[in-house]
């Protein structure tokens, strides 16, 4: 049977402080047989697929006249017509080329951070090798569900974050997530501090990293967008809809554009009521 929700991604303490009795308690699975298929099936219906997620991707056109989607914008736009009707095409020039910048900085924002996503996701391991109801199998990795008992060798991508149960002169290549250039030993008997940096939690290994020499048998405590690359992809989507500073200086002109115009609109309507008469129609038929 498999832990809870409240008990396994998103427990105050991580997987890589527990101890061995610790960890197995959190997740009730025999670490000789792995999750029986019932089991596994509820732990997909509580956790998903073990996938990262993201938007589906727009095209360069719709992608680039989103970014003038905007009320500021608009109201530049308008600026730079009236300005050219008056003959002040330096201004009208000065206002879209603003507009034109701003788009573009917005455009090359999104289309890097799908790249980077993009990336992220060719990371993902293909198979992986799961003990379940005592045999193991070679599996989707968008199968591998929490609690799964993972066979890791030289050369595996790792599918999942997990925890090592048991480590034979493991060492692993997480330049992807840490940028270490050098593969990492391992030691699943190693028990860091709950606040220890990525890099030194020598008990874990992760989603989007490879097994550069050994073997090890793991038990898998984060999948999909709870892993660490899960994270990583996340801060990236949010990113894509992340204002560039442009655009927020844009949005502050934008905001006291509105607020002159609705006090000039006030004060002319107050001074029209002052004048006689009703203050709606002096105002709309001065």
């Amino acid at each position: 049977m498999t832990a809870t929700g409240s008990d396994v991604q998103t427990s105050p303490t991580p997987p890589h402080a527990l101890s061995r009795s610790e960890l197995l308690a959190r997740f009730p699975v025999d670490e000789h047989a792995g999750l029986q298929s019932t089991d596994v099936e509820s732990s997909r219906r509580q956790f998903g697929w073990n996938e990262l997620a993201s938007a589906p991707p727009e095209s360069g056109w719709k992608r680039l006249l989103s970014q003038f989607h905007d009320l500021v914008i608009w109201i530049l736009v308008v600026a730079a017509v009236v300005s050219g009707s008056l003959g002040e095409w330096v201004d009208a020039a000065a206002i879209l080329a603003i507009v034109i910048l701003n788009g573009v900085i917005g455009y090359l924002q999104e289309e890097r951070a799908e790249r980077v996503l993009a990336a992220l996701k060719k990371l993902s391991a293909p198979q992986a090798k799961v003990l379940r109801d005592g045999v193991l199998r070679s599996l989707p990795a968008a199968e591998v569900v929490p609690g799964d008992i993972l066979q890791l060798d030289a050369g595996d991508n790792v599918p999942a974050d997990a925890r090592l149960l048991r480590a034979f002169s493991l060492s692993i290549q997480e330049a992807a997530l840490t940028g270490e250039s050098v593969p990492v030993e391992k030691d699943a008997e190693a028990c860091p501090a709950a606040e220890a940096p990525l890099g030194d939690r020598r008990n874990m290994v992760y989603l989007g990293t490879v097994v550069a020499a050994g073997k090890a048998t793991a038990l898998v405590v984060a999948t999909g967008m709870k892993t660490e690359l899960g994270r990583i992809a996340a801060l990236l989507e949010g990113s894509r809809s992340e204002p560039t500073p442009l655009q927020r200086r844009l949005a502050e002109l934008g905001r006291v554009l509105i607020v002159i115009c609705l006090a000039i609109v006030a004060l002319i309507f107050v001074l029209q009521v002052a004048r006689g008469g009703p203050g709606w129609m002096r105002f709309c038929f001065p």
